[in-house]
């Protein structure tokens, strides 16, 4: 049987890749074929805050219990977040909250993702809104969550941008941030594949 050693196959166009038992193989494909996200980041909301947030633009910070980003990471400034590198990205924004409604008072909170495509200029091309009701029968706390997800096509790293945002019904209703050991208020962002 003929074999042939190579170190490395460089593609002869890159727009064509390589094809090897009939398994096209192109540069921007090999992290999912291998199986794995080549880009996986997670911020969280450090101190808790009262109210309204548009956007969430203090008290973030990278994840790092027992966790470290996969790839370069997502860049934050003033609560606008920037992508790495162009391709299909998910977003996800989970919030947790706690509120002390009057008896038989009922509490909506937001949380939304805002999409901008051109650097910022304008917002919500492209959103994803969660909503939690907290509803009281007597004068206790009362804690919810809420989930949000946005699948976007990052095309541009320059223009491409998304930022988080919280609308609550009650002044009193509490943004809850995440422990050293726990994650309740967060955002991950992981790239699923190439543009």
């Amino acid at each position: 049987m003929s074999q042939v050693n190579v170190d490395t196959i460089n593609e002869y166009n890159s727009a064509a890749g390589v094809t090897i038992d009939g398994l096209l193989i192109k540069d921007g494909a090999i992290p999912s074929i291998a199986g794995g996200l080549e880009e996986v980041d997670v911020w969280h909301l450090t101190t808790d805050f009262t109210g309204d947030a548009n956007p969430i633009a203090s008290n973030l910070s990278r994840w790092a219990s027992a966790w470290e980003k996969i790839g370069t990471g997502m860049t934050e400034s003033s609560g606008v977040f920037t992508f790495p590198s162009t391709g299909k990205w998910n977003v996800e924004f989970n919030v947790s909250y706690t509120t002390h409604p009057s008896n038989q008072a009922e509490r909506n909170v937001l949380n939304h993702i805002s999409y901008s495509n051109d650097g910022g200029s304008t917002w919500d091309v492209y959103q994803a809104k969660a909503n939690a009701n907290m509803y009281a029968t007597s004068m206790t706390a009362i804690d919810s969550s809420a989930y949000a997800q946005l699948k976007l096509d990052v095309t541009n790293t320059s223009n491409d941008q998304v930022r988080f945002r919280i609308d609550v019904q009650a002044t009193g209703t509490k943004t809850v941030a995440s422990t050293a050991t726990q994650l309740t208020t967060y955002m991950t962002f992981s790239k699923l594949g190439a543009t």
